[in-house]
């Protein structure tokens, strides 16, 4: 650069260079002066071209001069036709950044270009010795332009680096042709119905901020849209585009709009991985718990509440990167329906749980009815009978104290008074039995027909014509239960049962969910222009 801005100013100086170069490169070695015969023809080459660029023949103005001539007689208002300035437009996207589901938008970088003809800035009738010059873009703000904006857009920025990539041709016929680099945050109408298998459509409208469609005309080029490369985001792949054309009514008039339609498809196998596979080992780990006893009621309760705070955890932690909408996702109908068979595992211990406890009841039951009556039976002192007694009333089992007495011959049992009523104990008498009094003086039985030294049972009452009713007496035993509906039921034949009727439910619902998202996923079809991508781009 230093021998070229030295040759360009002072052209005596390439002998001497010329003649220094080689005997630098002599007196070193032979590849140093092929390199330096190599640089001096490529320096010479590179000073011809430029400085047959900047030369304009003889009687010709030039790009200084041409400006000048131009912008002297040249008014900033809307070029004279008699249609509309048709303002055509086209959009290179050099790259994208990710698709926002919160905040609802998405990052773009694009060459936004703009072409129209102003016959007020031709200089075809000035002896030009160029057909377009490249204008600083300070000219803009001295020429008319369509003043066309980003409608939609949340926020644009021109790119400064370290000048604004602003790029301003003018054409000898009046042609103009201005490009910006621009970073445009636009925003995305989300459709979460079916996420994480879902299609989401951005678009970025363009529209003439102060002119309407009669007095300006917006119009895509013929390859409306081009791109650098495939654009691949993080969570999405770009499907599709279109382009549209719309006229918008306004209170003061109609006006032009250019639409352009970009489409993604969310790239769910981050979801697959993070979201789907662990609740469905959440799920295996919950049916363990049909593996166990059913007395190990502390491990399955810690089974099955560990997997429910695991998928909660997981619901939780996938909904608090999504925005808040009020109708029910994919991924909602998953979660729900993985909690919901936990919720279930935990149904079916607290039933087997009742049956247990309701079969241990009714085995206790069963052996206080199996109880000998001999085992209750003491023998007496004094010849008397044992001191408590095992009767049966009513089908319950009933443990009376008795006192120290005999029955006579005719089945009548005498207390201390005397009182009988012809073999049958009465109310009072059994209260006296059950509860004595303190009075000092023993209860005598008289008994004729039995041995005292022999044990009495209370059937060999009953067969003395000695009655007893349940109803004149309290009970001092827990009552037996009485056998429900579940009874006929095992535990370990609902265990049996619930570890072949959960898998079988959950595969059924694992099919429906599958084959009513995917389906739609797959019936969807997309295509992209070829003419959009350069020739070494996949699409």
């Amino acid at each position: 650069c230093l021998f070229y801005y030295n040759y360009s100013n002072f052209p005596p100086l390439l002998p001497l260079f010329v003649s220094s170069s080689f005997l630098f490169s002599h007196s070193n070695a032979l590849f140093t002066m092929r390199a330096g015969s190599t640089l001096l023809l490529f320096l010479t080459a590179f000073a011809l071209s430029r400085a047959k660029r900047r030369k304009c023949a003889e009687g010709t103005m030039s790009e200084g001069a041409i400006v000048s001539a131009t912008m002297a007689n040249y008014t900033k208002m809307l070029p004279e036709s008699e249609e509309s300035v048709k303002v055509h437009i086209e959009m290179h996207v050099q790259d994208m950044g990710s698709l926002n589901e919160i905040s609802s938008d998405f990052e773009i970088d694009i060459l936004f270009t703009q072409l129209w003809h102003d016959s007020a800035l031709s200089f075809g009738h000035l002896a030009a010795c160029k057909k377009n010059i490249t204008m600083e873009s300070r000219f803009l703000n001295q020429i008319w332009t369509p003043n066309t904006c980003l409608i939609n857009s949340k926020k644009t920025m021109i790119h400064a680096s370290p000048t604004d990539n602003i790029m301003f041709i003018l054409y000898e016929n009046g042609t103009v042709w201005v490009n910006h680099r621009l970073s445009v945050k636009a925003p995305c109408d989300l459709d979460l119905r079916r996420f994480p298998f879902d299609v989401q459509r951005c678009r970025i409208i363009f529209e003439s901020y102060s002119h309407n469609s009669e007095e300006v005309e917006l119009v895509w080029m013929d390859v409306p849209i081009t791109f650098i490369h495939y654009i691949q985001l993080p969570d999405f792949d770009m499907v599709e585009f279109k382009t549209f054309k719309r006229n918008l009514m306004y209170p003061n008039g109609q006006w032009d709009q250019l639409e352009v339609e970009f489409t993604f498809k969310r790239r769910y196998g981050f979801y697959i991985i993070q979201a789907y596979v662990p609740t469905y080992l959440t799920i295996i780990v919950s049916w363990v718990s049909f593996c166990m006893e059913p007395k190990a009621l502390p491990a399955r309760t810690t089974v099955g509440i560990s997997s429910l705070l695991a998928l909660t955890f997981q619901f939780g932690n996938i909904l608090k990167n999504l925005p808040r909408v009020s109708y029910v996702k994919a991924m909602d109908v998953w979660m729900l329906g993985c909690i919901s068979f936990v919720f279930g595992t935990m149904l079916e211990l607290a039933f087997v749980c009742y049956i247990t406890r309701c079969q241990n009841s009714s085995r206790w039951g069963k052996r206080s009815e199996r109880r000998p009556a001999a085992s209750a039976a003491r023998p007496m002192r004094n010849g008397g009978v044992g001191s408590r007694r095992q009767v049966h009333l009513d089908d319950e089992t009933t443990t009376l104290p008795m006192m120290n007495g005999s029955i006579n011959g005719n089945g009548g049992v005498h207390n201390g008074n005397g009182s009988c009523r012809d073999g049958t104990m009465t109310a009072r008498s059994m209260h006296e039995v059950i509860h004595p009094t303190s009075s000092p003086s023993p209860i005598h039985f008289h008994m004729n027909t039995y041995d005292s030294s022999t044990p009495l049972s209370i059937d060999q009452l009953h067969s003395n014509g000695i009655e007893i009713s349940s109803s004149q007496y309290p009970s001092h035993r827990r009552p037996s239960p009485t056998p429900g509906c579940f009874m006929r039921f095992h535990p370990e034949s609902v265990d049996k049962f619930s570890i072949v009727c959960f898998p079988l439910a959950f595969t059924l619902f694992n099919l429906i969910y599958w084959w009513h998202y995917l389906s739609k996923t797959f019936e969807e079809n997309f295509s992209m222009p070829v003419d959009a991508f350069p020739p070494s781009a996949p699409h």
